[in-house]
C-alpha cells in the first residue's frame, strides 16, 4: 500500500513539476497546412456514365478569420483543379489533382486551452510591440485526391475521397514562428513546409428534374498533420451552376470563414 501512495504521490509530482514549467508550449501551424478551398465538382447528370475530364479555377479569400492561436487573419488566393471520372462500371470513380496560392496576415493571439492554461511568457510576449504587431504570409498548396461520387436516385448525391495534401510557405508569420520557438515560447507544429493525408466526404442534392437548376453540396474535409489535437478541418456549402460556374461559403478552422467563387470547364 505504502509503495502505491508513494507512485502516486510521485506521478502527481512529475505532473506538477511539468505544468509548472511550461514544458507543453502553445502551439502554432503555418498557414498552409489549412485544407484547400476546392470544392469537390459533382457530375452535371444523374444519368451520365461517360469519362470525363475537367478543369476548374477559383478564387477565395476572407477579411477577419480565427486560427489556432492566431487572429484577424485576411487572406486571398486561387487555385486550379482537374478532375478525371471513370467510365461504365466504375463511373463513380475519379480522381483529382488541385494546386493553389494565398497571401495573407494575421495577429499572434492565446486562444487554445494549452495557450491559456499554461504559457504565462508566451502571454507577456505578446503584450510587447513585437507581440502586436501584423504578419505577413504566403503560401503554396497542392492535392492529389482518389474517391468515388455516387448517385442515389436522381436528386441525392453522396461521395468520399483520400488523397495527400503538400504546402510551402513563407513570410514574416513563419519568420516570428520558427524565432519563437527557438526562444521555447510556442511549439512551431508545422515547419514552412510538409505533407500529410486528407479525406473529404460529401452529400447534397440537385436541383429541379436532371438538375436543371443546378447542384447543392455540403462537403467535410480533414488535413491529418501532428497528433490528433493538431488536425485542421473544412467545412464548405456550394452552389453548382449547369453552366459550371460556382460559389459557397467556407469555414477554414485555420483562417475562419470565407467565400469561394470559380468556373467549371468539362470535357
Amino acid at each position: 500500500m505504502n509503495r502505491v501512495k508513494a507512485g502516486i504521490a510521485f506521478v502527481l509530482i512529475c505532473f506538477s513539476a511539468l505544468s509548472l514549467c511550461g514544458c507543453f508550449m502553445p502551439r502554432a501551424h503555418s498557414m498552409g497546412a489549412s485544407l484547400m478551398a476546392v470544392p469537390h465538382q459533382p457530375r452535371a447528370s444523374a444519368d451520365s456514365a461517360n469519362t470525363e475530364m475537367s478543369v476548374a479555377v477559383g478564387a477565395f479569400g476572407n477579411i477577419a478569420g480565427e486560427g489556432l492561436n492566431v487572429n484577424k487573419v485576411k487572406n486571398g488566393g486561387g487555385d486550379v483543379s482537374f478532375m478525371y471520372r471513370m467510365g461504365g462500371a466504375v463511373s463513380p470513380l475519379f480522381f483529382s489533382a488541385a494546386a493553389g496560392g494565398m497571401l495573407g496576415k494575421l495577429h499572434l493571439d492565446c486562444n487554445e486551452s494549452r495557450c491559456s492554461d499554461n504559457a504565462e511568457k508566451y502571454k507577456a510576449w505578446l503584450k510587447t510591440r513585437e507581440g502586436k504587431r501584423e504578419y505577413s504570409f504566403w503560401d503554396v498548396q497542392e492535392r492529389l485526391l482518389l474517391g468515388g461520387d455516387f448517385n442515389v436516385g436522381q436528386y441525392v448525391l453522396l461521395g468520399l475521397g483520400g488523397g495527400v495534401q503538400f504546402f510551402q510557405g513563407g513570410g514574416s508569420y513563419d519568420d516570428m514562428r520558427d524565432e519563437l520557438e527557438d526562444r521555447k515560447l510556442l511549439e512551431n507544429v508545422d515547419g514552412n513546409a510538409g505533407f500529410a493525408p486528407v479525406s473529404s466526404v460529401w452529400a447534397g442534392s440537385r436541383l429541379g428534374d436532371g438538375g436543371k437548376w443546378g447542384s447543392v453540396l455540403a462537403e467535410f474535409d480533414m488535413l491529418y498533420k501532428g497528433d490528433i489535437e493538431d488536425w485542421t478541418s473544412a467545412i464548405m456549402l456550394s452552389y453548382f451552376h449547369p453552366t459550371g460556374f460556382y460559389g459557397g461559403v467556407v469555414w477554414n478552422s485555420q483562417l475562419g470563414y470565407g467565400l469561394n467563387v470559380g468556373k467549371a470547364f468539362v470535357f
